[in-house]
């Protein structure tokens, strides 16, 4: 019954603009990107317009207090932006797009998550064996080996075996220069989620009841849970109970079996998907590398050698070498305390932590390399 698909681009400028002229002029996404959106925005009448903009803002009102609430009470803000890459009609990486959390994704977020903590307190309080989504407290040997990695970066993050510390720690490294790598580190010192039949609870979120409820197309352990509450509302006669339903319900034991199993395969999804996005990104490049008319890309200066910089595009989530015998405008003299390369003559300092601007010089596949150039009116 979906009166309208949006994209996340058009579902921002619906809650944050009222000029339905822009609204109208937003672009439709290339066809070999995205499925069909139906309609285009720009054949809507006022009045629809009006009236889509009128629930969209009167869901993310809701959106908005439910995410506060999560928050105050003890939830973990772990997001990372994602980098998407964009594919031309051929498949060749074009554009690289930099996505952080706004509106349009927390509207989605917040409703699944409430789906989802709502159907496993039913499911579990009423005994019915499922699938959580399990999240258990990191180890204390990550958390200690978490805190001396910090402390290479002057942060103090106090004891992180209570949470309200690791909040406050969170809160410090938003905007810390090196926030991707703080958070990229943290994330690797807590334990992956998995799926198990025991309600144990899920630690990011700072759920007791948890599971996945909200995509079926995508994951198997949601339609486990589709079944196990059809065989609910069948065993309790409820009237929302579906004709035909999957009246079979599921023993720990087999749970168990599926919980493994899915737990492993969605680890080897992962993997696929960060060597996929890996490729592209060394295609991307490659491409730049190789182009006349080279692009300029943000760097951080991660760390710095005798032999050259190392250093971080933030805004493509990739790590890469500038290495000094490419400096030709003058002689680099490392400093005594390693934190910068000086210019003999220029007394330009390159220190740690500097963003400069850099081009594409090379890309080594087989060992998956980048290297960069400074870009030439940074020189």
């Amino acid at each position: 019954r979906s009166r309208k698909r949006l994209t996340y681009e058009q579902a921002l400028q619906i809650l944050r603009d009222d000029n339905l002229d822009n609204i109208r002029a937003l672009p439709l996404p290339p066809a070999h990107q995205t499925g069909s959106t139906g309609r285009a925005l720009s054949s809507l009448t006022d009045s629809e317009l009006h009236e889509l903009q009128g629930a969209l803002r009167h869901f993310w009102g809701i959106a908005k207090v439910l995410r506060a609430r999560r928050f105050k009470d003890g939830a973990l803000d772990l997001e990372i932006p994602e980098v998407r890459i964009y594919c031309d009609a051929n498949g060749y990486p074009d554009r690289i797009v930099k996505e952080s959390g706004d509106e349009s994704h927390w509207f989605i977020e917040e409703f699944m998550l409430a789906a989802n903590e709502a159907v496993a307190r039913v499911l579990f309080e009423a005994k019915m064996p499922a699938l959580a989504r399990v999240h258990e407290a990191p180890l204390a040997p990550k958390l200690e080996a978490f805190c001396d990695f910090c402390a290479q970066f002057d942060i103090t993050p106090g004891d992180l075996s209570v949470r309200k510390h690791v909040i406050a720690l969170l809160h410090q490294i938003r905007e810390h220069p090196q926030a991707y790598v703080l958070r990229t580190e943290f994330l690797k010192s807590m334990q992956k989620a998995c799926y198990k039949p025991e309600p144990l609870g899920h630690y990011g979120l700072h759920k007791k009841h948890y599971l996945h409820f909200t995509s079926p197309i995508r994951r198997y352990a949601d339609l486990v849970c589709h079944r196990v509450l059809d065989n609910y509302l069948i065993r309790n006669n409820l009237p929302t109970a579906p004709v035909g339903g999957h009246p079979e319900s599921y023993s720990m034991s087999r749970l168990s079996t599926i919980g493994r199993h899915i737990s492993a395969t969605e680890a080897e999804s992962a993997q696929a998907e960060r060597e996929s996005r890996r490729n592209k990104l060394l295609e991307f490049f490659e491409r730049q590398a190789a182009a006349k008319d080279k692009q300029h890309f943000p760097a951080i200066i991660t760390d710095i050698k005798n032999h050259g910089l190392f250093l971080e595009l933030p805004d493509h989530t990739v790590f890469g070498y500038l290495p000094a015998s490419s400096l030709t405008d003058d002689l680099y003299i490392l400093a005594g305390d390693g934190l910068s390369l000086t210019g003999r003559k220029t007394k330009r300092v390159l220190a740690l932590g500097d963003r400069i601007e850099v081009t594409a010089f090379r890309v080594d596949r087989f060992k998956r390399q980048f290297d960069f150039h400074l870009a030439p009116q940074a020189k």
